[in-house]
């Protein structure tokens, strides 16, 4: 061991009663700021050293931490449908009225005053019933002379005293006058109503005036649903088409048809064509004049390949489809791991500094949140068969269960990167 040496702790004590005791002054609040002054010069020298670790940090390293991070920051949310095989069955709606089966205008072939009208609007009119009938004085006045001569010119050709040109003459004018006596009756063609009459006994009429009638005779055995299809539908209407008829006199009762008539010109300005759906009525309840709604089947097929007309993308005279195909599960779980753990992080990791420990959340009763998922586009050109506003049936250019972005607002490139916000199973 070694020895102490009494002589210099002397001297050392000897050369502290030399200090001047009274300018010495040495109190708490001294003692204090050098506690504080020493902190702070260590907290700096740690931070400072952190700093530059941080900020000479190799690129590599951060590339590969960062590098999961970017598919995720990338991907832009879109919508998906996952086609499926279907029945496909479009349908055309349609506004229009009720007319008669036969709607008959009813005319008088010579002028003269209207005597009676025989039958009320609405009323049941039967095969030869006289409908209506003018002021008969003067038409039977020369049915009468004209049978007269008839009957005199008989007895003289039978007595040699006349020809047979005049005995054929004076049949002639009396077939005439009898004629002259039936064109001031109107006669029922067949059974059907009487429709809205339009002259009231005691008024004149005259043939030769457009538009002059004296009431119009339906026949409503059968009945027509007359609609008007607008030039841009046109090319869809054909005969034979299948159309459910709707009256909302009849609420919850439909009436089964088929396209009868077309017209074969399209109206100037409304630029429509006319189109007549043949209904049964034999109970009567569909009164001419009435409004009905139609659905006029323009295309059905079974089996088809359908998708939303939302998910095509025209381009020139292509079209175009968004095919997702779905990333792996396990690399885009890596990739959210990787971006929380540098979240967690935080500030307090690039400082050397620990993170204050949050409390633990409490375990949920309630369904986990399905995890999100990501995929990479394939920009595909398709051949659409029929298409219709709200629906494209495919006939080459994408499989069953291949799932296509819908209501495509942008232009995606091929290999581009979307997260799957929502898929779609069925088409209502």
């Amino acid at each position: 061991m070694k020895m102490i040496d009494l002589n210099s702790i002397k001297e050392k004590l000897s050369g502290l009663k030399k200090i001047d005791m009274k300018n010495f002054k040495f109190n708490k609040k001294t003692f204090f700021m050098i506690i504080i002054a020493v902190i702070v010069l260590v907290v700096v020298a740690r931070t400072t050293g952190n700093i530059q670790k941080v900020l000479f940090k190799k690129k590599s390293d951060i590339a590969s931490k960062s590098k999961p991070i970017t598919f995720e920051e990338d991907a832009t949310a879109v919508k998906a449908y996952k086609i499926k095989r279907m029945d496909f069955k479009d349908t055309l709606p349609s506004l229009g009225n009720i007319k008669g089966f036969k709607e008959v205008e009813l005319k008088f072939q010579v002028p003269g005053m209207v005597e009676s009208i025989n039958f009320e609007e609405g009323e049941k009119i039967q095969e030869g019933d006289i409908i209506a009938s003018l002021n008969q004085r003067d038409a039977l006045l020369k049915l009468k002379y004209a049978e007269v001569e008839l009957s005199k010119n008989k007895k003289l050709f039978e007595l040699g005293a006349i020809s047979s040109i005049k005995m054929e003459q004076s049949k002639l004018e009396y077939e005439s006058a009898k004629s002259d006596l039936d064109k001031t009756n109107i006669y029922a063609i067949s059974n059907g109503l009487m429709g809205p009459k339009t002259r009231d006994v005691g008024s004149y009429f005259n043939p030769s005036e457009t538009g002059d009638k004296v009431g119009l005779f339906i026949n409503a055995d059968k009945v027509y649903a007359e609609f008007n299809i607008i030039e841009k539908d046109v090319p869809k209407i054909s005969l034979g088409q299948r159309v459910e008829v709707f009256v909302d006199a009849y609420p919850g009762k439909s009436f089964a048809g088929a396209i009868d008539r077309v017209s074969p010109v399209i109206e100037g300005r409304s630029r429509t064509q006319t189109i007549k759906v043949e209904l049964d009525n034999k109970e009567g309840i569909l009164k001419p004049g009435m409004f009905v709604r139609a659905l006029i089947s323009t295309y059905e097929k079974k089996d088809a390949l359908v998708i939303p007309a939302s998910s095509l993308k025209k381009k020139e005279n292509e079209y175009l489809a968004y095919v997702i195909h779905k990333e792996e599960a396990k690399r885009m779980a890596e990739a959210v791991l990787t971006k929380d753990k540098i979240k967690d992080k935080g500030l307090f990791g690039i400082f050397g500094g620990k993170k204050k420990e949050e409390p633990k959340p409490q375990a949920q009763t309630g369904p986990k949140e399905k995890a999100a998922e990501y995929g990479t586009i394939e920009v595909r050109k398709i051949v659409p068969g029929y298409m219709s506003e709200d629906l494209v049936e495919v006939d080459k250019g994408i499989q069953e269960d291949e799932l296509v972005v819908v209501e495509v607002q942008e232009e995606f490139k091929d290999k581009a990167k979307v997260e799957i916000a929502e898929v779609q199973e069925g088409i209502l």
